[in-house]
Order: C-alpha cells, then structure tokens, then sequence
C-alpha cells in the first residue's frame, strides 16, 4: 500500500492545497510539516495516557499568503488514550521577535469518516463530545513560542489546555 490511511488526510490536504497555490518560491516558503512532537500531562495522569514521543504527530500547514500570520492546519496523531485522531483547523502567529513567534493553534481533533479515525471518540473528553454531538471529537487549544533555527527549521514549545507541554519540529519550504 502506498501510503496507511491516517496520512491520506494531510497528504490530500497538501495536494489540494499545492493545485491551488502558484509555484513560486514565495508560495513555497507558505508550506510547513509538523512532527517529531513531544508531549507530557502536567498533572497526575489517572490511568494510561500516551505520552513522550508515542502520539506519531504528522500535520501539513499553508500559510494564507506571504507574511501571513494565519494558516491552514490539517493532521493527524494519536490522542492521549490511544486513538488515532484526525485533525483540521487554524494556526495564528500572535507576535514576532526575531528568530522568535508566539503563536496559538486552534483544530478539531476526532473522528472522520476514514476507519482509521473511527475509535477517537471511544475514550475521555472524545466519548463525552461523542454522547452529546454523535462525533467523538475534542477542541484543542494550543499556544507555545516557535524559535527558528533556519528559515526552514523551528523547534516549538508550548501548552495543550488545559495542562499538556508539547513540543514539536516545524519543516518550512
């Protein structure tokens, strides 16, 4: 096969979002690949949670034009109880200093309609969502600092609310 079914989306969503762009060097520099994440419950985990490097974070992310602060991001990765989870949102660069971004990450992690997507909602906040709505799904609100080593490597850091460090490589090209 040629790719596992939990990539499709962020591969679908890179290829929808390269037909729709000119190929230019300034749309190039619009285009990101996160992975490599980390990730670490502050507080006192009751029962198994995925954590370290277990949560196989893949994401693709367009940045709306050049110098944008808003972006595109469309992923994948395993949530905290073991499920694989797709993921579709927006990314927002709050504030630049040099080398250095704030910036905050706003997606709908869950269910979607490929199988591999389809037990997200079996456990925690998911299945809580998944009772009242029918869709296992949970809102994740990121917010961490990028510094960029080069134009097209950053390593992030920050917080998953309401308490999961995260950290994370961005690939720019």
């Amino acid at each position: 096969m040629l790719a596992t079914p939990y990539l499709l989306i962020p591969i679908a969503g890179l290829c929808a979002l390269c037909l729709s762009a000119p190929a230019t060097a300034e749309a190039l520099s619009r285009y990101s690949i996160h992975t490599g994440s980390f990730v670490f419950h502050l507080y006192d985990p009751t029962g198994h949670y995925t954590q370290y490097f277990q949560n196989d974070l893949f994401a693709v992310e367009r940045r709306f034009g050049a110098g944008s602060d808003y972006g595109l991001y469309a992923g994948t990765l395993i949530n905290s109880r073991g499920n694989r989870c797709a993921m579709l949102g927006m990314e927002k660069v709050w504030q630049r200093r040099g080398n250095w971004t704030l910036e905050g990450i706003y997606v709908y992690t869950g269910e979607f309609f490929f199988d591999a997507f389809s037990h997200c909602g079996d456990a925690g906040v998911y299945r809580d969502h998944k009772k009242v709505t029918g869709i296992g799904y949970a809102p994740y609100i990121y917010h961490g600092v990028n510094y960029h080593l080069t134009p097209y490597l950053g390593l992030r850091a920050g917080i998953i609310l309401p308490a999961i460090a995260a950290l994370s490589v961005q690939l720019t090209f």
